[in-house]
C-alpha cells in the first residue's frame, strides 16, 4: 500500500505540527478537511495571514475582582471562538497560509505551535514563499517547532474523483493507537545513542542565516523525532515515511547521517526476532540492546497474536 502523506497525518495526531509545503491547488486544505469529516471531528480553519496577534493570545477586556472587600480592575483575555472550540470538542485545526504571515504574527503563534491544544489535531499548510501571495520566510523559532514536509499529490485519487462526478474519496489516514507512546522506549535509546556518537548534532544551528528557515537539529527537534518515529512505528509506517519525519524535524544533513548510522547498526526487525528468536544476535552496546528488546515488547503489545 502506498503511504501517501502518511508523515503529515502521523505528525498531526502525535502532537508535532506538520507543515505541508506545496504549490497552490494541490488539495492540502481539502484533504485536511476530508480527514476531519472522516474522523467525525470539527474542522477549524485558521488563515494565519488574515488574523491579528490578539486573535491568538486573546483580546483584552476589563474585569473586576474583589480583594479584602475592595474592587480591583484587572485585564483578562477573551479568546477566539475557534481556539475555544478546539479545547471543548474533538477537532482538526488547519493553520493555513503560514508563509503569508508576517513575523509578528508568527511570533504570536509560537505558543500554540509548541504546546498544541489538548484533544485537537493541529496541521499547517502553506505555499513555498516564492509561490505564496505575500511570501514570507519562516522564522527559526517557528521552523524548529514544526515538522516540515513536501506535500505529495495523490494523482490517482484526483483522477478517480474526476471520473466519478467530482466525488473525491477521503485520504487514507493511519489512526494512531492509544498506546503509541509506548514505542518511545525503543526510539529514545536509539536517538540517544546516535547523539552520543555525533554530539555536535544535538544542537546545530545553521551557520548560514539563509538556511535558518529550514529544519535544523536542536534538543526540541530531536525530541520531536522520537515522538514521530514512535508514532510511525505504532502504525507500521515504512522506512520512507520515517525518513521524511526525521528530515522534516532536523533537516537533510542530520537526517541522512541518522538514517545511515541506523543502517550500520544492523538492528533486527522485531517480527524477525519473534518468528525465530534463537537466531537473535544482540548488539554489543547496551543502549542498542535495550532498543532491540523494547522494540520486541512494543510489537507484542501492539499485535499480541
Amino acid at each position: 500500500m502506498k503511504q501517501t502523506n502518511w508523515a503529515y497525518w502521523i505528525a498531526g495526531q502525535a502532537g508535532v505540527i506538520p507543515l505541508a509545503l506545496g504549490m497552490p491547488g494541490v488539495a492540502k486544505t481539502e484533504s485536511t478537511r476530508a480527514l476531519a469529516k472522516a474522523a467525525q471531528r470539527r474542522f477549524l480553519p485558521v488563515m494565519l495571514d488574515q488574523i491579528l496577534p490578539e486573535d491568538l493570545g486573546g483580546y483584552p477586556v476589563v474585569k473586576e475582582l474583589t480583594h479584602n472587600g475592595k474592587p480591583i480592575e484587572v485585564m483578562r483575555r477573551i479568546h477566539d471562538e475557534r481556539f475555544v472550540r478546539a479545547r471543548l470538542e474533538p477537532s482538526v485545526m488547519l493553520i493555513d497560509e503560514l508563509t503569508n504571515a508576517g513575523h509578528s504574527t508568527q511570533a504570536a503563534a509560537l505558543q500554540v505551535m509548541a504546546e498544541g491544544i489538548e484533544g485537537c489535531w493541529i496541521f499547517a499548510a502553506a505555499n513555498p514563499p516564492e509561490q505564496a501571495a505575500a511570501g514570507v520566510e519562516l522564522t527559526p523559532p517557528m521552523v524548529n517547532r514544526l515538522c516540515i514536509l513536501q506535500w505529495e499529490i495523490d494523482r490517482e485519487a484526483i483522477r478517480h474523483g474526476w471520473c466519478n462526478g467530482l466525488q473525491f474519496q477521503p485520504p487514507e489516514v493511519p489512526l494512531l493507537p492509544d498506546n503509541w507512546r509506548d514505542h518511545t522506549a525503543t526510539w529514545g535509546p536509539i536517538v540517544s545513542a546516535f547523539i552520543d556518537r555525533f554530539p555536535t548534532l544535538l544542537d546545530a544551528y545553521p551557520k548560514d542565516p539563509r538556511k535558518a528557515s529550514q529544519p535544523f537539529p536542536s534538543p526540541r527537534s530531536w525530541t520531536n523525532v522520537i515522538k514521530l518515529l514512535s508514532a510511525a512505528e505504532s502504525v507500521d509506517a515504512d522506512e520512507g515515511v520515517k525518513g521524511l519525519l526525521v528530515h522534516g524535524c532536523v533537516g537533510m544533513s542530520a537526517a541522512v547521517q541518522f538514517t545511515t548510522w541506523m543502517s550500520q547498526q544492523g538492528l533486527p526487525d522485531p517480527e524477525a526476532i519473534l518468528s525465530c528468536p534463537f537466531n537473535l544476535q544482540m548488539p554489543h552496546r547496551g543502549d542498542l540492546g535495550v532498543a532491540v528488546l523494547s522494540a520486541v515488547i512494543g510489537r507484542v503489545a501492539a499485535q499480541c497474536t
